[in-house]
């Protein structure tokens, strides 16, 4: 089936033991009502292969799933495997879903033939509406609405590379349509439709003709919920099931575009993810150590973690939390050893074991460092949970790799670190990202400085905020003597404690 993992990437198989220890980290349970049902197959099989939970209970929950789509042979089959009677109903549901095929198919018939041609694609795309588009091919207008309902049928019968097909070229008709501009529930279920197919079908990487991918499709469901005027409560419903399904091309794609990771970790999507699905936290601090190149948003993003720990807390934010919070790297390194065991039962995290804990041994070394200038190898084993020798040599590699200012002293057996200054780019950041707070203090410090000319006071105010240099203008009652201690008061040095007061 598509979105199962490769041979090599099957888990290995818990004794029922370890599935007892186990089952407290599984989040499926959380995550299957936000996930459509064709969407719940891959994580099910999945469990069924680690032996989390009983194959029986797991074969009975796929048929509760299987029974509202028309994926009757597999009902079937699984019907087999748990030893129980294949239903007459069932039977005979599988000749009427067939039947239903056929006659969907000769519906839209006229329009597939017309699909199957470039020539004849072209020309579609060069229609302005979909009446012109009827006129042009003489085509009945449900003839357009029922390639929906042929794609639907497809998709429950779990052909889903036909139905996303299908779907995009409805997609690009309707699109087209000036006199539609306003989209309809059905469109919408047809962007929904065509990312669930892409996601089944696994069309994650980037193809040389442009076509469309998931991603392309999350972004727009994305910016369809900034524009429309659905109630609050119904668009943070929305993107809590998108969230959900990013984490497919976020987690099994073999490469995650930049443009999809800002999605996900954006403050709109961490503050959708505090109010619905706290759970998704598990994913954001996993983001945050599997791509090196989020590295600038680790301190703000912990600190949201931080502030949600009460409601949602695993081993990965506690790794997290212990790292970059408590600077307690004893604890890390217990709270990286118990996300093995996270990962061993996670879909999504399963496959990524040895990157992610590689990653988070470099992040404790690498915070480790900062705070000590020399680092005995012996004890940054015990904090990496390594032995010395293996430790050395990764330290070796590491300083080679990341370029790393920094030497072993083998007599000693320790780390000597040279102390870098911080990049540009960083201290930029540093310095301006609080640029508004302290431009109000300014102001409220010029205030207070002009109290005895009220009359000016509004005037330089507003010739401050509106981006001109303040001229301190004072009456000729003012001696230079007045006017030198003004002045000294309002632009004297202050200590940079004193902004923050």
């Amino acid at each position: 089936m598509a979105g199962d993992p490769t041979e090599e990437e099957r888990p290995p198989q818990l004794t029922a033991e370890q599935a007892q220890e186990l089952v407290q980290f599984d989040l499926s349970m959380r995550m299957v009502p936000f996930l459509d049902r064709h969407l719940i197959f891959p994580v099910f099989n999945f469990l069924q292969e680690t032996g989390l939970y009983n194959a029986t209970a797991i074969h009975r929950a796929q048929l509760t799933l299987l029974a509202e789509t028309n994926m009757i042979d597999w009902a079937l089959e699984t019907y087999s495997l748990i030893n129980e009677e294949q239903p007459q109903e069932l039977m005979d549901r599988r000749d009427m879903v067939l039947q239903q095929l056929e006659d969907s198919r000769e519906k839209v018939l006229p329009l597939l033939q017309i699909l199957e041609e470039e020539e004849k694609v072209q020309r579609v795309a060069a229609c302005k509406s979909i009446d012109e588009l009827c006129q042009t091919f003489e085509l009945d207008p449900t003839v357009i609405d029922g390639l929906v309902h042929y794609a639907k049928l497809q998709y429950d019968c779990g052909n889903y590379t036909l139905s996303g097909e299908l779907l995009k070229h409805y997609r690009s008709m309707i699109s087209q349509d000036t006199e539609r501009p306003v989209m309809t529930s059905k469109q919408v279920s047809c962007i929904w439709g065509s990312l669930a197919s892409f996601i089944l079908n696994r069309e994650f990487e980037e193809a040389t003709d442009g076509a469309e991918r998931a991603a392309d499709v999350i972004f727009k469901i994305n910016d369809f919920l900034d524009t429309t005027k659905m109630s609050k409560k119904e668009v943070l419903l929305q993107r809590t099931w998108l969230l959900h399904w990013s984490l497919f091309p976020i987690f099994t794609a073999e490469k995650v575009e930049v443009k999809l990771l800002d999605f996900f970790l954006n403050e709109k999507s961490l503050s959708c993810i505090s109010l619905s699905c706290p759970h998704l936290f598990r994913y954001v601090a996993s983001c945050l150590i599997l791509q090196k190149r989020l590295k600038h948003l680790m301190k703000d993003t912990v600190w949201i973690i931080q502030h949600e720990s009460t409601v949602y807390s695993d081993p990965v934010t506690r790794f997290l939390l212990a790292l970059y919070v408590d600077m307690d790297f004893d604890e890390a390194q217990l709270e990286l050893q118990k996300c093995e065991k996270v990962c061993k039962v996670d879909y999504f995290l399963s496959r990524h074991w040895a990157e992610f804990q590689e990653n988070a041994r470099l992040l404790i070394f690498e915070t480790y460092c900062r705070i000590h200038q020399c680092i005995n190898i012996g004890m940054i084993a015990h904090k990496l949970n390594m032995e010395a020798e293996e430790a050395e040599v990764w330290i070796v590699k590491l300083i080679q790799n990341a370029k790393l200012d920094a030497r072993i002293d083998s007599e000693k057996s320790r780390v000597v670190m040279s102390k870098a200054p911080p990049s540009v780019y960083q201290q930029v950041i540093e310095k301006t990202k609080n640029l508004s707070f302290r431009s109000t203090i300014t102001v409220s410090q010029l205030k207070a400085a002009f109290q005895p000319g009220e009359a000016r006071e509004g005037d330089a105010q507003q010739h401050l905020l509106s981006g001109g240099r303040c001229k301190f203008v004072l009456g000729p009652a003012e001696s230079a003597e007045r006017q030198k201690r003004t002045l000294s008061k309002v632009l004297s040095p202050r200590p940079e404690a004193s902004v923050w007061a």
